[in-house]
Formats: structure tokens, C-alpha cells, sequence
């Protein structure tokens, strides 16, 4: 084997052991949650949080007219499945709301999800959150 050949060898087992510490590094207790937060503009933002054994999701609207129905739903990306949802009427001006899961599983991806169906019309906008893993 050439030294070239050598060189190659090294620099790959090097970045091998690297990528495994890194992966080994981002390892932590099943309890603590990461992530999370707020997406989208002032006047529609979606935000997720973990505490106290609860995950969160809070919409914060500022919104001109109350035409519309809004849905919020927290998702479990670990499954696939809605882990929380309800709807209500939009309000006008700055609101926020505030819904939170009681027993989120631990080691889950959770994301929340804010629908805007607007009057009259067909289909919603939305907005969603960072990831929440729990």
C-alpha cells in the first residue's frame, strides 16, 4: 500500500470515530426535552415547550378580522398521529392560546401545528413549530 493509500486509511477510520463520538456526544437522559420553540411571524406564531412533565403548544394571533376557525393540533412525529387537538372561532387583535399534552411520551418528536380556515374559502393556511423531542 502506498503511503497516498495509507493516508486515506487514517483519515477515514479518523472520521469514522469522529461521526461516533459526535452520535455518543448528543446522547442524553430520556427525561430532558430539546428543542422546541416558535415559528412564523408575530401575527401567527406557533411554538412548542416541554415542563413539568407537560408539553405545551401556544399560538399567538394578531389577527385584522375573526373570520376564520382556527384548529391546533400537537403532533407525535414519533408515531404519526395527532397527540392533541382542538378547534375554536379566530378573535381579532393580539390572543393567545395555550394547550398543553399531560402525558407526552419520553423519547418522542413532538411539533405544533396551527390551522387558519379562513371564511369563505376552501382549505386552511398554517403554521407550525421547531421540533420538541421529549
Amino acid at each position: 500500500m502506498s503511503v497516498k493509500g495509507i493516508r486515506r486509511v487514517v483519515l477515514g477510520l479518523a472520521t469514522t470515530a469522529l461521526a461516533g463520538g459526535m452520535a455518543l456526544s448528543g446522547a442524553g437522559t430520556a427525561s430532558a426535552s430539546s428543542g422546541g420553540g416558535c415559528g412564523g411571524p408575530g401575527w401567527k406564531q406557533t411554538c412548542i415547550s416541554a415542563g413539568g412533565g407537560q408539553v405545551s403548544a401556544q399560538v399567538n394571533t394578531n389577527f385584522a378580522s375573526n373570520n376564520c376557525t382556527e384548529q391546533i393540533i400537537i403532533w407525535d412525529y414519533t408515531t404519526g398521529s395527532q397527540a392533541l387537538s382542538t378547534s375554536f372561532p379566530c378573535r381579532s387583535g393580539q390572543y393567545s392560546y395555550t394547550y398543553t399534552l399531560t402525558n407526552p411520551t419520553p423519547g418522542h418528536d413532538y411539533k405544533a401545528e396551527a390551522r387558519f380556515y379562513w371564511q369563505p374559502g376552501s382549505g386552511y393556511d398554517y403554521q407550525l413549530s421547531p421540533d420538541l423531542w421529549y
